[in-house]
């Protein structure tokens, strides 16, 4: 079992991924780039039960081909250096958050590097503070993303450690009325179990 397909692809297939680093925000720093970018990625063919053959990746080629990492499929917009400002790279987190690319190289290296040496007793523990903020979803895949690649997922001593709840997250707004039946009467109570049986056509006593 692989979890990529390269080395053992049938052919090499260009997939458009979107881009939103380049839209300006008074808010938020931009890096001006492609609203699409397209990357290479390894594909296998699959004969299907038709006869027919169908292109498939896997997903995680799908996430390396996003970051734009070099793996020798001739791709023009992957960073062959970590001092290129492309999309992901070091420098470009540099560009968007102010935070010195040889810092974002560092804690990257010593976390893989710990991760490594200790068979994934590399450890995030998450609190209030950053959590506070409505982007925090995102904050939250790029850690759960670095805890995954290192294979600290699962493995005593590492992964995530996570000790308070108040986040203000963008999904959360839309979840509440669903997970408290806020949008019913009061007081609220925890109703949620599955959000989409709510969302059904199941007949609901008024």
């Amino acid at each position: 079992m692989s979890l990529t397909l390269l080395g053992q692809h049938d052919a090499v297939a260009g997939v458009a991924f979107p881009y939103f680093g380049g839209i300006e925000n008074p808010h938020f720093r931009s890096v001006k780039h492609n609203p699409v970018l397209v990357r290479q990625l390894p594909v296998k063919n699959l004969t299907l039960a038709d006869g027919s053959t169908c292109p498939v990746v896997s997903v995680y080629d799908l996430v390396l081909a996003n970051y734009g990492l070099d793996r020798g499929l001739e791709d023009e917009n992957s960073a062959k250096d970590y001092a290129e400002i492309k999309p992901y790279t070091p420098a470009w987190g540099e560009q968007i958050t102010g935070v010195p690319r040889q810092y974002i190289e560092t804690i990257a290296r010593e976390f893989a590097d710990t991760a490594h040496k200790t068979h994934g007793r590399s450890m995030i523990i998450l609190g209030a503070g950053v959590n506070h903020w409505y982007h925090m979803d995102m904050n939250y895949r790029g850690m759960i993303n670095m805890l995954i690649f290192c294979g600290c997922v699962g493995q005593s001593g590492g992964g995530w450690a996570h000790y308070v709840g108040q986040e203000k997250l963008r999904p959360q707004t839309g979840w509440l009325p669903l997970a408290f039946a806020l949008d019913w009467n009061r007081p609220p109570r925890q109703m949620n179990s599955t959000s989409f049986f709510l969302q059904s056509f199941q007949p609901m006593a008024l």
